[in-house]
Formats: structure tokens, C-alpha cells, sequence
């Protein structure tokens, strides 16, 4: 198998995933929250998202053995950030109940691995002199920060899990859309203004996205409040707080 084969076998399969997380998003987006059809369309989404991670991992290899590590090292931190996200959105909705479980070894572990990468692209980014790299890898050590802050404190209010849930489905919106202007949109349309396009593919999702997270926190995240909060910060690597499950 030559190189080119080996890119071409991901490649397709990568398309074909980020064309149903962007079609399945908007249709959970759009839909009545916790109806069926919006668990089912938030499914096929997550399990999209999945396929993408899976067909990222080669293809993010691909770039470093082409000699091209700044963009492989971006990639790679999207991958783990990505997966971050969607281990969240699942994991809040599952363990609505049983936040020691959520809050799990695979969540601290994850959040300082998300830590690093993100902290490696923001260094890049400085190098180079790349305000993207730097904007967009500050996301990995703020979301990671937040993460231990919930670890430590415990939830305040008892739909914790419903505003971690549409916080990390937020952020992977946010890298769906962003590959989707950045890749997809230049190759339909390439009399496009590129320089436009990529401002707005990077940016444009971003502002959505804050805006969306302004509005669904006003409207969502007002639960009631808890009597006592679940801390972990005592026991953060107990085998109680470690759940294999997905």
C-alpha cells in the first residue's frame, strides 16, 4: 500500500462522517429538547463524531510524516479536543445522577491531556507569530481549568449535567462547522474569497457559539440549587470515581 493509498483510505470515510455530524447537529439543534427524535438525532451525531475521530488520528499522522508538524500538532489537539467534548455530552446525560461517576478518572486524565496539547499550540502559536493557533488553543487549558474547578467544588445546581451537556456539544459544533467552512465550503465554491472564507470559518462558529452558550445558560442552567455539593478533590483517582463505561 503506497502513502497516498494509505491517505485516500480516511480520507473518504472522514468526509462522509463530517457530513452527518453536520446534518445530525442541526437536526438535534433544531429539535424539541429531550423528545426522541432529539436523542436520536444527538446519537447519530456523537457516533459521527466518533468516526471522526477515528479517521483523524491517521490523517493527523499523515501531516507530520509529510513535514508539516505545526499543522499535525493543530490537528492532533483538535482530536483530543474534540473527544473531550463528546465524552462529556454523553457521559452528563448518562450519569445525570451520579456525578462522582462523570467526574471520573477519564475526565481529569482527559482534561490534562487537553491541557497540554492545548497549551503546546498556544506556545506554537506564539512562535510563529499565529494569533489563530494561540486564540484557539487557549480553549484547551480554559475548558480543562473549568473541568478541575467542577471536580473540585461539585455542581451547584442540580441540572449541572444539562449545562455540561450543551457545553461540550456547543464546542464540538464549533469544530464542525469550523472544518466545514475551512475545508468543504472553499472546495464547492473555489471562486470564493479565501481570505474571507478562512476569517470567517474560524471566527464566525466561534461567535455563534459564545452567543448560543450566552442564551442556553440563561435559559437552562438556572436549576435548583444543591443543599450539598459532591466534592472529589479528596479522592480524585479513587476506584470509585473511575468508570469504564462510555
Amino acid at each position: 500500500m503506497t502513502f497516498e493509498t494509505f491517505l485516500a483510505g480516511f480520507t473518504l470515510p472522514h468526509i462522509v462522517a463530517g457530513a452527518s455530524a453536520l446534518i445530525s447537529f442541526w437536526c438535534a439543534a433544531l429539535s424539541r429538547k429531550g423528545r426522541p427524535f432529539h436523542r436520536n438525532a444527538g446519537r447519530v451525531y456523537l457516533l459521527a463524531m466518533l468516526a471522526i475521530i477515528v479517521t483523524a488520528v491517521p490523517l493527523s499522522a499523515v501531516l507530520f510524516l509529510r513535514g508539516m508538524p505545526v499543522v499535525g500538532t493543530f490537528m492532533t489537539y483538535l482530536v483530543v479536543l474534540v473527544a473531550f467534548n463528546c465524552r462529556n455530552a454523553w457521559r452528563a446525560v448518562v450519569f445525570r445522577r451520579q456525578f462522582e461517576r462523570y467526574a471520573s478518572r477519564s475526565m481529569q486524565v482527559s482534561a490534562l491531556l487537553l491541557a497540554l496539547t492545548g497549551l503546546t499550540v498556544v506556545a506554537i502559536g506564539v512562535v510563529h507569530q499565529a494569533p489563530i493557533l494561540i486564540a484557539f488553543g487557549s480553549i484547551g487549558p480554559i475548558t480543562a481549568w473549568q473541568a478541575f474547578k467542577l471536580v473540585r467544588k461539585g455542581p451547584a445546581r442540580s441540572n449541572w449535567w444539562l449545562v455540561e451537556h450543551f457545553g461540550a456539544m456547543i464546542g464540538n459544533g464549533v469544530a464542525t462547522h469550523v472544518a466545514f467552512l475551512q475545508v468543504g465550503l472553499i472546495n464547492a465554491f473555489p471562486g470564493l474569497d479565501l481570505a474571507l472564507v478562512r476569517n470567517l470559518g474560524w471566527f464566525g462558529p466561534l461567535l455563534v457559539a459564545v452567543i448560543a452558550g450566552f442564551w442556553l445558560s440563561r435559559r437552562y442552567g438556572r436549576g435548583a440549587v444543591l443543599s450539598s455539593r459532591p466534592n472529589l478533590s479528596n479522592r480524585p483517582w479513587s476506584s470509585g470515581s473511575s468508570s469504564s463505561s462510555p
